[in-house]
């Protein structure tokens, strides 16, 4: 028997989304024990993580409509079903391959619950309690980003680094029960636009296609015939999903929005800090475990200040809207966060704990800072028209950029590093060439984001 209750929905769509979030942190700190247990390249690693980002990027809107259409509800529990399904078979993965499809299934299914749980909770509390509401909703979402790495790193030094994807399944049971007992679905109260699929076949790819000639490029040659093939194909399926884009009644990604100069400038930000983020985490693990020998549980810990500092400040930045400008908070946050890239160029198997943790901590700080005011000056940009999906275009975004990081950032670590088997002088030359080019482009993002502005004044 059913029985509504808005904090039941809450509790179930909060948990839901932690699910998300703590995968995403969770792995980082597994991903030595993995590489060794399976036998995986740094390049399939890779598509670990960027299996299950490009399903993150290119679906999460798609299926946001698609739950408009057929109800968040079903779609949720068809979503939080699927990811028990997919933690377990990547938990039980005897070889690479069947890991990084279980990754991208746990990816389509974090596209469907993300938005279906901001819809349900949005439909079960009324206009004064929305906000609060949804800021528990992200909170949660938050403390799972900030245990992932700890939690993951005492599971493997404990268990395995299987028990990261099994730790999943009695979770999602427990999202599932409270969903069916307490969660109504909303009305519909007018038939939702049939998703874009044409768009997403292309995105998905010209990303796919891009992403796999980034990754493949060394082992290939860059102008071999096979990257060359995987490069055109990306080119022409982007031109195609543009020109669809333009043409479609119910686009993907509306790209009118990117003529509004604050969701421009709202985006930028956020793709600085995702296109650094996504490489960075999976970066330091390896330097902790692999370089400094570190266990795994150590490492998790030593990562803490950056998603604690993420969890802590991002309700206090909150607050700091209410008094401060939006412009001024990103630029701080972007300041710090360029800090923490630029000290890190600087890293090497001797640095000390104090260097290690003023540098995570400030990354976390940046984070924690500028990500609600640029989220919130890029939906606040979206005109009344594109507000349902403005946040949902922002994801998208930013997440594509986050897996073309991975593919970029990480096929010149391991080109320099030795595919995996490092000495500490070679991970040390992969590391810093990486993090001078993550600055460099976070010191372009930062520069567009002031010409912006300024284009803002004169208007």
């Amino acid at each position: 028997m059913q029985r509504f209750s808005k904090w039941g929905t809450l509790a179930s769509c909060s948990l839901s989304c932690f699910l998300v979030w703590l995968d995403f942190a969770i792995v980082n700190t597994a991903i030595p024990a993995i590489q060794k247990d399976l036998g995986a390249s740094i390049l399939q690693m890779q598509w670990v993580m960027n299996a299950y980002i490009i399903a993150l990027a290119v679906l999460i809107v798609s299926l946001g409509r698609i739950s408009d259409h057929y109800g968040p509800k079903k779609m949720l529990l068809i979503g939080v079903l699927l990811f028990g399904l997919f933690s377990l078979t990547a938990g039980l993965a005897a070889n690479p391959i069947l890991l990084i499809l279980s990754r991208f299934m746990q990816g389509v299914a974090s596209a469907a619950i993300i938005p279906t749980s901001i819809a349900l909770i949005s439909h079960a509390f009324p206009g004064e309690q929305k906000g609060y509401a949804l800021g528990v909703w992200g909170g949660v979402g938050g403390v799972g980003m900030a245990i992932g790495p700890v939690v993951g790193g005492f599971l493997v030094s404990l268990l395995s680094w299987r028990w990261i994807f099994f730790i999943n399944v009695p979770l999602s049971v427990v999202a599932i029960a409270t969903m069916i007992y307490y969660v109504v679905d909303s009305k519909k109260e007018e038939r939702a636009l049939k998703p874009d699929y044409k768009g997403v076949i292309l995105l998905t790819v010209g990303l796919f296609s891009l992403v796999f000639a980034l990754m493949h490029g060394p082992d290939w040659g860059w102008i071999s015939q096979k990257a060359a093939f995987f490069f055109i194909l990306s080119v022409i399926s982007f031109i195609a999903f543009f020109i669809l884009e333009k043409r479609s009644k119910s686009p993907t990604i509306p790209f009118v929005l990117f003529k509004h100069v604050d969701f421009l400038r709202g985006t930028l930000a956020m793709i600085g800090l995702v296109f650094a983020f996504t490489s960075v985490l999976f970066l330091i693990p390896l330097y902790l475990i692999n370089v400094r020998g570190e266990e795994a549980y150590q490492a998790g810990l030593m990562i803490l200040p950056i998603t604690g500092g993420i969890a802590i400040l991002s309700p206090i930045t909150g607050k700091l809207m209410l008094k401060h400008s939006h412009n001024k908070l990103i630029l701080i946050g972007l300041a710090l966060y360029l800090a923490s890239l630029f000290f890190q160029i600087f890293i090497n198997p001797e640095t000390s704990y104090a260097w290690l943790l003023i540098c995570y901590f400030l990354l976390g700080m940046g984070w924690g800072i500028a990500r609600t005011p640029a989220t919130t000056m890029a939906v606040a940009a979206a005109p009344s028209e594109f507000a349902g999906t403005g946040s949902g275009v922002l994801w998208t975004v930013q997440n594509v950029f986050g897996s073309i990081s991975i593919a970029i950032i990480l096929t010149l670590f391991r080109t320099l590093s030795g595919e995996g088997k490092f000495s500490p002088q070679s991970f040390t030359a992969g590391y810093r060439a990486s993090l001078i080019v993550l600055t460099c482009v976070f010191i372009a993002i930062i520069f567009l984001f002031l010409i912006l502005r300024k284009k803002t004044a004169i208007r």
